[in-house]
């Protein structure tokens, strides 16, 4: 079982390595202060006092300073390799993470899950783990932030394809397109992967509305591709629009892959829930500040993993997502499946 659940997830860092840095340090310092032998009780050489005495001021300094190397070099080791651990557990664990909302029209609670970003990875053979985690939460609808892909890694991506098959199995499965999906359709030419995401179980929402009743609920999916630069490009603002004046629903969920999308155009349409991934939690996250960079926002985003409220009062949560796209690791910021209870 690869998947870690719970608060201390987000803080996976071994603290056996400091507890054995904490040790080492005592005990050199112990040896160094309350072994040795007191200097007032050594006695002194007929003739060289004064000497004896900067002799041994040097020799104190010297090894004050050498003892102060060994403790940084030390020290530095230690934390070196508890940061290769944590990079590692990053690359190999997921945290499910799960968020409440109110609805004033469901007269029953549902619950969604959100993947996104998952790059290609794998959690288990065939993403056995994943399936089997998302198969425990018991969702009624299984939505999609896009990038599953990797752009420049080739166009094989039969794993996720066979992922998307699996989930459908579970609950209907519907979202929108990445920029690496989007790179990989326009710029490789591979026209081919809505028909092959549709055909494993893949409802793709290209500025498109997709409904589902669940629980005599009637629930709207808007899917908006794209980039925020695109909004009036290519039929994103025009479809938003469109959709604007319905009210024959129950509850209506916006998904958009980059999260600052939503206060940039989309916070002004009506929605409860919006859904975005893209950031990967900031790549690193910095403990009490936060998630470190993101390509839209720049150093400290405001936008980077978890919960927000937007102008038109809905909740918008974005997903630090499942895997990397990149050889950056991520440092202190573990995966994350998002379970979002709705009642």
């Amino acid at each position: 079982m690869k998947s870690a659940h719970g608060r201390d997830a987000l803080f996976a860092f071994p603290t056996k390595y400091v507890i054995i840095y904490l040790y080492i340090s005592f005990c050199i310092r112990f040896w160094r202060d309350g072994l040795r032998p007191s200097l007032c009780n050594v006695p002194r050489q007929k003739g060289c006092g004064l000497y004896q005495s900067k002799t041994r001021k040097r020799r104190s300094t010297k090894r004050q300073t050498h003892t102060q190397r060994q403790l940084r070099t030390e020290g530095n080791a230690l934390l070196g390799g508890a940061l290769w651990q944590n990079i590692c557990y990053n690359r190999t664990h997921y945290t499910a993470e799960f968020y409440q909302i109110h609805s004033r029209k469901l007269t029953q609670s549902c619950r969604v899950v959100f993947l996104t970003d998952l790059h290609l990875r794998e959690y288990g053979a065939d993403n056995c783990e994943l399936v089997q985690d998302v198969r425990s939460l018991a969702p009624d609808l299984i939505l999609l932030g896009g990038d599953f892909v990797t752009y420049g890694e080739g166009t094989n991506y039969d794993n996720m394809l066979s992922l998307f098959r699996q989930l459908s199995e579970i609950a209907p499965v519907c979202g929108v397109l990445g920029n690496h999906e989007d790179e990989l359709y326009f710029l490789d030419n591979d026209r081919e992967l809505v028909e092959k995401f549709t055909a494993a179980g893949v409802t793709v929402l290209r500025n498109q509305e997709a409904r589902y009743t669940i629980h005599d609920n009637v629930i709207s999916i808007l899917g908006v591709e794209g980039s925020p630069e695109d909004f009036y490009n290519y039929g994103a603002s025009t479809f938003m629009d469109s959709v604007e004046p319905q009210t024959d629903y129950d509850l209506r969920i916006c998904l958009a892959h980059v999260p600052t999308y939503f206060p940039e155009h989309l916070e002004n349409y009506s929605f409860e829930l919006g859904l975005a991934g893209h950031t990967h939690g900031g790549i690193v996250r910095l403990p009490k500040i936060g998630p470190l960079y993101t390509a839209e926002e720049g150093f400290f985003p405001d936008y980077a993993g978890g919960s927000y409220t937007l102008a038109n009062n809905a909740t918008l949560i974005v997903s630090r997502g499942l895997g990397d796209s990149s050889w950056v690791p991520r440092i202190n910021n573990v995966p994350e499946l998002s379970v979002i209870d709705i009642d």
